[in-house]
């Protein structure tokens, strides 16, 4: 049973005479989909355990270093915001999505893929989304060209394969899309990323820090002006 069986019903169909075709075609389609479907639901859940553990309910304060200044932005990440991350279009609100990628209850007919790719890319960087905050990155405007991205600026890591579109909102920002991309084709200029702190959503004071920059005094950043009674460590 299960992927073994439909496994060999792939095998079956791929060792028969030339290129699948008629009813054996759409039975390879429909097979292939449902493994392709159970690939991604196991990314998505895993992903969904490791978001709720590092980001969700969490804000991050992010200091920087621009040509002429420091300067600093913060985030914040919750439960509706996990969806669009993942590419995957359904029915279900996106907070009740993610209640059952948190309790493995997702199923493969609540999901749909898109077919212009996008979706796997994104899957392809969701397992490290919740580390970006947590090392090494760098920060950026926008280059609106043209793309079609709800984005004003993008986080991004320096081994350039993920990187985070982020919206201005009034009192935080907030995440809209995730790329497989360098985020130095995304925005521009790429500013320095000097350190990282973080907290509960309901706390006031950012009390731990995620990621400093070598070569940087925690003490030093967390006093400057900028962020002067933000941070409590």
């Amino acid at each position: 049973g299960g992927l073994l069986a439909e496994n060999r019903k792939i095998s079956i169909i791929r060792n028969g005479k030339g290129c699948p075709v008629g009813q054996h075609f759409f039975l390879y389609i429909e097979v292939y989909m449902k493994y392709e479907k159970k690939k991604i639901i196991d990314i998505v859940i895993r992903a969904a355990q490791e978001y709720n553990n590092k980001l969700c309910d969490r804000q991050f304060l992010i200091v920087y270093q621009t040509a002429k200044s420091i300067e600093k932005t913060e985030v914040g990440f919750r439960r509706n915001h996990f969806l669009h991350l993942t590419g995957l279009r359904t029915d279900l609100s996106a907070k009740r999505f993610y209640e059952k990628c948190l309790n493995g209850k997702l199923s493969s007919n609540e999901i749909e893929v898109s077919s212009n790719g996008k979706t796997q890319q994104k899957l392809a960087v969701l397992p490290y989304l919740s580390e970006i905050l947590y090392n090494n990155c760098m920060i950026g405007n926008f280059i609106n060209s043209g793309v079609l991205i709800k984005a004003d600026y993008f986080v991004g890591n320096t081994k350039a394969i993920i990187s985070v579109g982020f919206r201005v909102g009034k009192n935080i920002d907030y995440p809209v899309t995730l790329y497989k991309e360098d985020i130095r084709v995304l925005s521009s200029p790429t500013n320095r990323v000097l350190g990282i702190f973080v907290k509960h959503a309901s706390q006031t004071k950012y009390t731990e820090c995620t990621y400093l920059s070598k070569k940087h005094d925690i003490e030093k950043i967390a006093n400057l002006k900028l962020i002067n009674g933000l941070v409590k460590l």
